[in-house]
C-alpha cells in the first residue's frame, strides 16, 4: 500500500491527493502540519517536504516528481497526453504553473496587503479565460497533470477573495475539473470548507 504524508491545507499536497484519487489507488494517508513536522517523518524525509510518498519502500517528494512517478507506475487512467509533443507541452505547463501561479497564490495567503497579488492573479486568470475559450482541458481534450496542478489554486480563489464571475470560460473549465468524482474524493476536511458546495 502507498503511504502519503500530506498537508490538508497545502495545494501541493492536494495535487497528489487528486492523482491518487484519479488512479483509485489504495493509500494510507498521514495528515501533517507543515510548520510542526514530527521527528519520525523527518527521518523518512530529511528535507521535510510535503507531499511525500512511499511506494515499495522508495521515498518520493516534490509534487511534480511524485505525480509523474504515480502516473508512470500506475498508468490507468493516464494523466499525461499520448504524443511526445503534448507531453512536453504538459510538462511546460506544469512548470509555468509552479513558477508563476503558485507564488501568486502564496502571496495572496501570506501578505497582509493583498491588492498587488490580487491584481496579478486576476491578470493571469483573465489571460487563462481567453486561452480556455478553445480548450476543453489545459492541454487539448485530455485531462492531465497540468489540470491537476492548476485545480488546487483555482479551488482556493474564492476563499482568497477572488471572484471568477467575469470569466465564463474559466468558470466552465473549473466546473469540469471540480465535478470529477476523484476531485471530490481528494478534498481534505479543510478544503471542503473553503467553498460552499461542489
Amino acid at each position: 500500500m502507498i503511504k502519503l504524508y500530506s498537508s490538508g491545507i497545502s495545494p501541493d499536497s492536494h495535487r497528489t491527493r487528486i492523482v491518487l484519487a484519479e488512479k483509485e489507488l489504495p493509500v494510507e494517508t498521514f495528515e501533517l502540519d507543515e510548520d510542526n513536522l514530527p521527528s519520525d517523518f523527518m527521518k523518512i524525509n530529511p528535507y521535510g517536504k510535503l507531499p511525500t510518498v512511499i511506494d515499495r519502500d522508495v521515498v518520493f517528494f516534490e509534487p511534480s516528481v511524485v505525480n509523474e512517478y504515480l502516473d508512470e507506475r500506475y498508468p490507468h487512467p493516464p494523466l499525461k497526453p499520448g504524443s511526445p509533443a503534448e507531453r512536453a507541452q504538459m510538462r511546460l505547463a506544469v512548470m509555468r504553473i509552479e513558477e508563476e501561479v503558485y507564488p501568486l497564490h502564496y502571496n495572496l495567503v501570506r501578505l497582509k496587503k493583498k491588492s498587488e497579488p490580487s491584481k496579478k492573479m486576476k491578470a493571469y486568470l483573465a489571460s487563462l479565460d481567453g486561452y480556455l475559450a478553445n480548450q476543453v482541458f489545459f492541454i487539448g481534450e485530455q485531462y492531465s497533470l497540468a489540470d491537476i496542478s492548476l485545480a488546487p489554486v483555482l479551488w482556493r480563489l474564492e476563499s482568497n477573495g477572488i471572484s471568477t464571475i467575469d470569466w465564463p470560460n474559466l468558470e466552465a473549465y473549473m466546473d469540469r475539473i471540480f465535478e470529477r468524482p476523484a476531485f471530490e474524493r481528494s478534498l481534505s476536511e479543510h478544503e471542503k470548507m473553503l467553498r460552499d458546495s461542489l
